[in-house]
């Protein structure tokens, strides 16, 4: 007679799977979150110093052709915000969400950050500037 061994994984191994794998786990969420945070926050910036390149390429072309004109407003509809000045324009959103710009009034644009804050930036069409409040500590961490 023949016996039928059945292979299985004992109690206390599977019990040590499962704590490796929630030890790696406590470990690895945290930086996960870090690492959007990081990248949302560049993505931002990297937002910001388009804008501020466009304006100046505008200024720039503006002083090559003598014109004394300005730039009353950086869109041609409040659907894609920036378009008379980058070849990309941004999306504007309704819904706060990180990264999300939405205009305000014709020279005020709100980008939203972390946890529902958000940082107000104005165009100044008489230097082309686009800047926050320099007391913001949002506004000094993305534009530093």
């Amino acid at each position: 007679m023949k016996t039928i061994v059945k292979r299985a994984f004992s109690l206390i191994e599977i019990i040590f799977v499962i704590a490796i794998i929630s030890i790696v786990l406590i470990v690895a969420i945290p930086k996960l979150g870090n690492t959007l945070n990081n990248a949302n926050t560049n993505k931002i910036k990297s937002d910001i110093l388009l804008i501020r390149e466009g304006l100046n390429n505008y200024k720039n072309k503006m002083i090559l052709q003598g014109s004394t004109t300005t730039l009353e407003s950086l869109e041609e509809n409040d659907t894609y915000l920036f378009s008379k000045i980058l070849q990309n324009p941004i999306y504007s959103s309704e819904k706060p969400k990180i990264g999300s710009w939405c205009k305000i009034s014709n020279t005020s644009y709100r980008v939203y950050i972390e946890n529902g804050d958000s940082v107000e930036f104005v165009y100044d069409n008489d230097d082309y500037s686009f800047d926050c409040d320099d007391d913001n500590l949002f506004c000094q961490e993305l534009t530093q």
